[in-house]
């Protein structure tokens, strides 16, 4: 590395400690692009890995149907340490935000559930939050 770009790294470095600095300095770095696999039919482990997989149950005597989302497809589980983990899950019915939870690095994984009513409903969408690659989606038709 010649002078000119060690001038440049450190100067960047510094721009970047002084930002966290001023925001808190201590929030983990968290990607908020929307993320996409490049093809749905013959996805990578790494999209596998961060895409949500939806479950559907069976609807209980009051109506409501078991939805489960794992955050990870084929077998592959995305991991939950302290510098990489899944940090919430949405589930929206036909556009509708209808649940969301937030989990934390390392003592829970990217798995929730959520019971809701799907009468006349068309389509399931999941969000999962990845801190480092980014909102991956799954959209389910019923």
């Amino acid at each position: 590395m010649n002078r000119r770009d060690a001038i440049k790294v450190a100067g960047i470095t510094a721009l970047v400690t002084a930002v966290g600095a001023e925001a808190g300095g201590n929030e983990p770095f968290m990607n908020r692009m929307e993320m996409k696999p490049e093809d749905t039919n013959n996805m990578t482990k790494g999209e596998k890995k961060h895409s949500p997989d939806i479950t559907i149950g069976e609807k209980d005597s009051k109506g409501y149907t078991q939805i489960n989302i794992n955050v990870g497809q084929d077998g592959i589980m995305h991991p939950s340490t302290p510098d990489h983990w899944i940090d919430f899950i949405e589930l929206h019915v036909d556009g509708k935000l209808v649940g969301k939870n937030t989990l934390e690095a390392e003592i829970s994984r990217g798995y929730t559930s959520f019971s809701v009513k799907l009468d006349n409903a068309k389509v399931l969408t999941a969000r999962s939050g990845c801190n480092l690659h980014g909102i991956w989606t799954t959209t389910k038709s019923l």
